[in-house]
């Protein structure tokens, strides 16, 4: 889409914790990175500021009491109002829309709501809190201006609910249609909130692994005895089922035999042949010539809260670290039923015969990811990754700009 000019407005803005303030962070952020002018306006924090936009601005905080009392005081709602027309036209003048966080839905700063619909914009009215069928605000459910912008769809305005909860509140509440209320979900940036360094973020971006589900980290050395032709195989196999999937061999080239180097590229041949080159990730291959293993003790943690599954397809291990990783990690453990691993592991094993080919170790891995964190998971990144956020925005955004 062509880049818009977008006013974002609420009562404070970041560095303001958490909440509402969090997630208009998160806005500016998005949409400024995508290549739109961006403009925040607050009260107060990181913004270009307006007093009387702030919640806590005196003159604000004694309207809302009269108001929260049932004697609003119409003479200072109509200078406050002035006030803020005045103040932000110059800032709104070259802006395509606005897009207000929980201004019009909450009484915090009816000057403000009504100044904003007066300014006859395209409005965006991004609700998170819908005071009318809340008890907690009973003291503002009274008939009548000024409380009749809390319950009343204002013209120009498109009401965006942040769940479908919200959406079906807003649409009895304001006497809409579900389907004139669109529900555009928070977000959440899985990188940063599972803590990711920056060398991790560098790995996993340079092997495309970020973002996509699901991703099946297989922590060991390219040794034969480790059987990865079985995880490039079942990588084939679950592929139809998954088509986003990323298998991640995280381990260099075994240390004590030439033959090594021989059986690495075997795998990679076998990966041309299945044609899984998109799939299956060796780690090893991110090292420039002379370079050392690219995958520090610290990324292999971090690769461990980043993976939906690990696979150990080994025919033999004498302990199986990965194992108590893996539980560490709370991430589901898929492995070669061998003595050792199920000592290690116990009934949380997801085991396969060790006679077993990559037709049934797929199965096995898609049952693992069929359990409830690996699933979720899933849910959070297709519904709820910001940049899924991000698209369904700017088609709203494309669609009021028409």
């Amino acid at each position: 889409m062509t880049a818009a000019r977008i006013a974002l407005i609420h009562y404070a803005a970041p560095p303001v914790t958490g909440g509402v303030e969090a997630i208009l962070g998160s806005h500016r952020r998005l949409l400024a990175n995508a290549g739109h002018d961006v403009r925040l306006i607050a009260g107060r924090g990181d913004a270009e500021l307006v007093p009387e936009v702030d919640s806590r601005h005196p003159d604000v905080e004694r309207f809302f009491q009269g108001l929260a009392e049932g004697r609003p005081d119409t003479g200072l709602l109509d200078d406050l109002r002035r006030r803020l027309t005045e103040s932000l036209a110059p800032m709104l003048a070259d802006r395509d829309l606005i897009i207000a966080h929980n201004v019009l839905t909450l009484p915090m700063n009816l000057a403000l709501a009504l100044a904003l619909v007066d300014t006859g914009f395209p409005l965006l009215a991004w609700t998170h809190d819908l005071a009318w069928v809340n008890p907690r605000y009973s003291d503002f459910h009274r008939p009548g201006s000024p409380y009749d912008i809390l319950h009343q769809a204002q013209p120009r305005t498109t009401y965006v609910a942040i769940s479908r909860l919200r959406q079906g509140e807003i649409a009895r509440t304001m006497e809409l249609p579900e389907a004139r209320v669109p529900a555009i979900f928070n977000g959440i940036d899985p990188a940063d909130f599972l803590g990711l360094s920056e060398e991790t973020l560098d790995l996993v971006r340079r092997a495309d692994v970020l973002d996509h589900w699901p991703v099946v980290l297989v922590p060991l050395r390219l040794t034969r005895r480790k059987r990865l032709e079985l995880a490039v195989e079942a990588a084939a196999h679950l592929r139809s089922r998954h088509p986003d999937l990323r298998l991640v061999i995280s381990g260099p080239l075994g240390p004590h035999s030439a033959d090594n180097r021989a059986y690495a590229a075997e795998l990679l041949d076998l990966r041309r042949r299945l044609g899984v080159e998109r799939e299956v990730r060796f780690l090893y291959e991110l090292a420039g010539e002379g370079e050392s293993h690219p995958v520090s003790d610290r990324a292999i943690r971090e690769l461990y809260r980043l993976s939906d599954c690990v696979l150990m397809p080994s025919e033999s291990e004498g302990f199986g670290l990965p194992a108590l990783e893996a539980g560490l990690g709370r991430v589901p453990l898929v492995a070669t039923d061998i003595e050792v691993l199920r000592e290690v592991a116990g009934p949380h094993l997801h085991g396969f015969p060790v006679e077993a080919g990559a037709e049934t170790i797929a199965e096995v891995l898609a049952g693992a990811l069929a359990t409830p964190p690996a699933a979720f998971r899933e849910r959070v990144l297709r519904s709820y990754e910001w940049a899924s956020v991000l698209r369904q925005m700017e088609s709203l955004i494309e669609e009021i700009r028409r």
